[in-house]
């Protein structure tokens, strides 16, 4: 009883409630009327982790086929998949309710955090009243002011229902709980706070790779700011968080979504000009640690946490300085740290001029009512709930899950964020292609949805790419579908080329014709594709792949996953003959003929070729184990976690044992 004395929980409480007024009804939606998002995404991770796990390791149902850990950071969509597997509700349904439950309680962990570091519980509940009431971008930025609508508007919300960012403002809620942990393991120094801290550092990029840039350049402004170095421990608990995540993140994965967020934009492109902004960053850090030496140790933290995130974000939208890839999703750090400078600067000034408390304590207060109205009618406008059954890639959807379950499909624009939340029929892109190993689907994917350069050649050109990368049938949206992007250039090539399989007003699929439809195929080994295509209408080197593909006499093979990790070929094969198999290429794929290991490579295409060594009826097996790297790391994390269990046992019993 005496716990709940203390005004840290009831405050908490409050808070939680403030948010939970305001985002109310997202805690009540299944789907948010923002379909253009990639929300649908992580919604159909979400329903594919709570449906087949543990079954989950490769995932063929985006861009040809990845592993599941490159397509996007696991730690929301297993989240999602527990919460709907416990409470028997949808994937969508336990989706919301997730990042609405995390919306509502960041104000909550920077209240925690902030007390934690500066033991002024007023001033610390004001940082969180403000942190759920006031949008700083909104004043700092004027392109984030002009797309909110508002200065007086929310932008958290703003961020997670209207441009579906919810892992980043749900690792946003996790920054403060990992600094927090960081700063009690440096104090207690006892090995159960130790791996807490790693666990709550490792849970920041499981759960979003810009949360986790913002997590590293908090710690490193927790580091700068603590009078007494503690780096040999803070980096300790580092390497023991990563080794606690890395089955999930290993380093395949931290450098592919690297090089291909850089690939997004030529400015995201790390070159010798970015060598002269680190310089200055550096110099500038130096400068404010060395100005700021006088101040207490967390106003000194919040002030450099704000500069390194106004560093990223300012340098973008005021001088066009790239520092980061994708600088702007920076801005919501920006305003965690903005928030807690202020008001810890004022409780500072305070000190010095006590008779500015009272009048300023009284417009803070006659703020928050009115930003509360003012946020409620803003999320009132902002979320509204949808009958996804009636949209345009629900439809299609359905309509592949009944007719072509099995068959490698392509849907257009938001059809691919929402086409795996309703069936399990792989398509040949996704979202998002941060993690993706092969570029060819997206090269493929631009050129058939553009049409660039092709002159006449617009529909033989997709039709190849089709043929090629295993498309059995294709939708597209005309100008009137509610498919919110229309992607297609040329929505009406395939019109009386194509059969046309469904139509639902403006939405249409069409059939690819197959000689027989399979995503393997028996060929000579000189028909594989000789080169890699360099864009999207380069489909020369495809030409006698197509042609070998389609060549009457060549044999039929079927394809069946016995999981979502082993695929089964059967099907009659000539000797010296190999086998192309339309999935994408990964050292972790291994192939066996009767149990006999057999060769394996990627094709210029970066599609699995197997060398089956056999002529007649055959059955290859193909299994995705991950490959040497995930044995690696299965073998550290397991290491890890046995290690930290055992250390924490040690230290409890070393306390309980009294000294002599």
């Amino acid at each position: 009883m005496h716990r709940w004395r203390h005004p840290l929980p009831w405050l908490s409480v409050l808070l939680f409630s403030l948010n939970v007024a305001i985002a109310w009804r997202m805690f009540h939606v299944e789907y948010l009327s923002q379909t253009g998002t990639g929300v649908g995404v992580i919604i159909a991770y979400a329903r594919y982790a709570r449906d087949y796990w543990p079954d989950v390791n490769w995932c063929r149902f985006w861009y040809g086929g990845l592993p599941f850990r490159n397509a996007y950071v696991p730690g929301l969509p297993l989240t999602a998949a527990v919460v709907s597997a416990l409470l028997h509700i949808s994937a969508g349904r336990a989706f919301y309710l997730l990042v609405s439950s995390l919306y509502c309680l960041g104000p909550v962990t920077l209240f925690w955090m902030t007390f934690r570091l500066s033991r002024a519980m007023s001033w610390s509940f004001c940082a969180g009243l403000a942190y759920s009431l006031v949008s700083p971008s909104a004043f700092l930025v004027p392109e984030i002011r002009r797309d909110l609508g508002s200065l007086f508007w929310n932008q958290r919300l703003h961020t997670m229902a209207g441009y579906s960012d919810n892992p980043h403002v749900s690792s946003l809620t996790l920054l403060p709980l990992a600094i927090l942990a960081l700063d009690v393991a440096l104090e207690k120094r006892r090995p159960f706070y130790f791996v807490a801290a790693a666990l709550a550092l490792a849970a920041v990029p499981l759960t979003n790779w810009p949360g986790a840039i913002a997590l590293s350049f908090a710690v490193v402004a927790y580091g700068l700011s603590r009078r007494k170095s503690a780096w040999l421990s803070i980096a300790a608990i580092g390497v023991l968080g990563y080794a606690l995540a890395v089955t999930w993140i290993p380093p395949s994965t931290v450098l592919a979504t690297q090089a291909d967020t850089q690939g997004f934009a030529p400015a995201n492109r790390f070159g010798a000009h970015h060598l002269i902004y680190v310089m200055a960053l550096i110099v500038l850090t130096w400068l404010l640690v060395r100005l700021t030496a006088r101040l207490p140790v967390h106003l000194r933290f919040f002030l450099l946490f704000f500069f390194f995130m106004a560093a990223v974000t300012l340098s973008w939208y005021e001088l066009h300085v790239t520092l980061l890839a994708q600088p702007w999703r920076f801005h919501l750090a920006m305003e965690m740290g903005f928030t807690l400078s202020c008001v810890f600067g004022l409780r500072l000034l305070f000190r010095r001029w006590a008779a500015l408390k009272r009048p300023l304590a009284v417009a803070f207060a006659i703020l928050c009512v009115v930003q509360f109205v003012n946020y409620r009618a803003y999320a009132r406008r902002l979320l509204h709930g949808i009958d996804i059954t009636k949209t345009s890639e629900y439809k299609t959807a359905r309509w592949f899950d009944e007719h072509m379950r099995d068959s490698r499909v392509m849907v257009p624009g938001s059809t691919t964020f929402w086409l795996n939340v309703f069936t399990d029929t792989p398509q040949l892109t996704g979202c998002c292609p941060q993690g993706v190993l092969n570029e060819t689907t997206r090269i493929a994917d631009y050129g058939i949805m553009t049409d660039l350069t092709a002159e006449k050649r617009a529909f033989e050109n997709s039709l190849l790419w089709f043929k090629a990368l295993g498309v059995h049938a294709v939708a597209v949206s005309g100008p009137r579908s509610t498919e919110v992007y229309k992607p297609f250039y040329h929505p009406h090539k395939f019109d009386g080329r194509l059969p046309e399989l469904w139509r639902d007003g403006d939405d249409v699929i069409f059939g690819v014709p197959w000689r027989y439809y399979s995503i393997a195929h028996a060929l000579e080994p000189g028909d594989l594709v000789e080169r890699t295509p360099i864009h999207g209408v380069d489909t020369a080197p495809l030409v006698p792949y197509v042609a070998a593909i389609d060549r009457p006499d060549a044999p039929d093979l079927q394809v069946r996953w016995t999981d979502h990790e082993t695929m089964r070929i059967t099907g009659n094969l000539a000797a010296g003959q190999i086998v192309s198999v339309q999935e994408n290429a990964h050292p972790g794929w291994h192939a066996t003929v009767n149990g006999s290991a057999r060769r394996v490579f990627a094709d210029k295409l970066g599609l699995l070729a197997v060398v089956p060594d056999c002529s007649g009826p055959c059955t290859i097996e193909l299994h995705y184990d991950g490959g040497t790297e995930m044995t690696v790391a299965h073998w550290i994390n397991r290491t890890a976690i046995l290690g930290s269990l055992l250390w924490v046992m040690w230290g409890l019993r070393k306390r309980r044992i009294p000294s002599t």
